[in-house]
């Protein structure tokens, strides 16, 4: 229990000692700037701006003459990076924003198909099924991906022709190549089926134009967070070309998902986009780069690396199936040599997913992935003592403390 706030100080010390130490290669984590992280603390964080959809200047508190104009300038930034019409900001997560899709668009006894977990999937409305209320008024069923992790658009046309959902849900946590939405979009209009992007490890290449805008695509809606691939403060999103599409998700929004949307976010998430519109198309673009290298070089080690039938990976992330090493839980290992990375979320496979956003904030490239190749080898096919391998990841890990591509 915590006595004073240098109880607090100190515990924060070691957390930051230690992750400095730690060899990040989490996809879902980046590395907000000193600059951005420094407006989290602002006079927002104590203040309510509550609105209507269609009239954000009619707020429900008082005090907001500056709030309004603040999120009005955000939301102009977001629309621009995106190249929307629309943008709501209130979600504060990724999963939120989803959500708040899922429970304006559909209706009861509606159906869904998006990536399933075992595929990587985001898990937004199968894990909402678990839920007895949901489970009761909206199915799911899952998209099938190739042999390289990739949906496959013919089955999944022949699937949405059978099954006639009303909304297909493209993007998850393990996504490795363009999705298919383009060549849904005929069939989309055809059968009445909304398409949705979870776009949330993807904004951060999405919003450089170093992978395929779904909006542009053809999408109907666009929702995600601001924080895996894109370097911002935690929180959500939510963006489309369609007025009443947007009016839905903002009325399902609030206030029956959020009140409070963290206003303190907004600030942080201006600077964030900014410091994108700035540096943001070299740091995308080596982003990739480092997810290509990094998996030509586990392969050269002599690990299964999908999707090598299309070059591994388009994206901040790879994969990789270490079943042929370990059992199970191959992060629960790697965590013990300093090295942080994701196992599969369904827990039926012995996969890893490995990210190089924040890896690319801290300023490696493509020769430090050789030598982050070579630690995944020494933990996991030389079965050398984590202890010993932690060691050497530390030290190649402070040599890189910095954030590169920021003001």
């Amino acid at each position: 229990m915590f006595k004073t706030t240098r109880d607090i100080d100190n515990l924060l010390k070691k957390h930051i000692s230690y992750r400095e130490g730690c060899l990040n290669l989490i996809a879902s984590e980046n590395y907000a700037s000193e600059k951005v992280r420094g407006y989290l603390g602002g006079d927002f964080g104590n203040r309510y701006g509550c609105y209507a959809t269609l009239k954000p200047e009619e707020r429900e508190y008082t005090g907001n003459k500056y709030i309004h104009e603040f999120e009005m300038a955000t939301q102009e930034l977001v629309k621009e990076v995106f190249q929307a019409k629309y943008a709501d900001l209130r979600p504060i997560g990724g999963h939120m924003a989803g959500m708040g899709v899922v429970l304006a668009l559909l209706e009861p006894g509606d159906l869904v198909i998006e990536v399933s977990l075992s595929d990587w999937g985001h898990g937004l409305v199968g894990p909402m099924c678990q839920v007895r209320q949901f489970d009761e008024t909206i199915k799911v069923e899952y998209m099938v991906f190739d042999e390289n992790r990739a949906v496959d658009a013919e089955k999944l046309k022949k699937q949405a022709l059978e099954k006639k959902p009303k909304m297909i849900i493209f993007g998850g946590s393990g996504t490795l190549f363009p999705e298919p939405v383009k060549e849904l979009r005929e069939l989309a209009d055809q059968e009445g089926i909304i398409l949705a992007y979870d776009a949330s490890h993807v904004t951060g290449l999405i919003a450089t134009g170093v992978f395929p805008n779904p909006l542009n695509e053809g999408a109907d809606v666009m929702f995600g967070s601001t924080h895996k691939s894109f370097p911002g403060p935690q929180g959500g999103f939510v963006v489309s070309n369609n007025i009443e599409i947007i009016e839905k998700i903002g009325n399902t929004l609030s206030p029956s998902l959020v009140t409070s949307h963290h206003l303190n976010r907004l600030p942080a998430l201006a600077a964030s986009i900014l410091e994108m519109k700035e540096y943001g198309e070299a740091y995308a673009k080596q982003v990739v780069k480092n997810s290509k290298a990094l998996a030509q070089a586990l392969a050269d080690c002599g690990f299964s690396v999908l999707g090598g039938g299309k070059g591994y990976t388009e994206s901040h992330l790879l994969l990789v199936d270490v079943g042929q090493y370990v059992d199970a839980a191959p992060a629960k290992h790697l965590e013990k040599a300093k090295i942080l990375c994701s196992d599969d979320f369904s827990g039926n496979s012995p996969e890893i997913r490995i990210g190089t956003p924040e890896a690319t904030r801290r300023g490696m490239k493509e020769e430090e992935m050789k030598i982050i190749a070579s630690f995944f080898k020494r933990a996991l096919i030389d079965k050398e003592a984590p202890e010993t391998i932690a060691k050497d990841v530390e030290a190649f890990s402070r040599q890189f403390v910095g954030c590169q591509y920021s003001f």
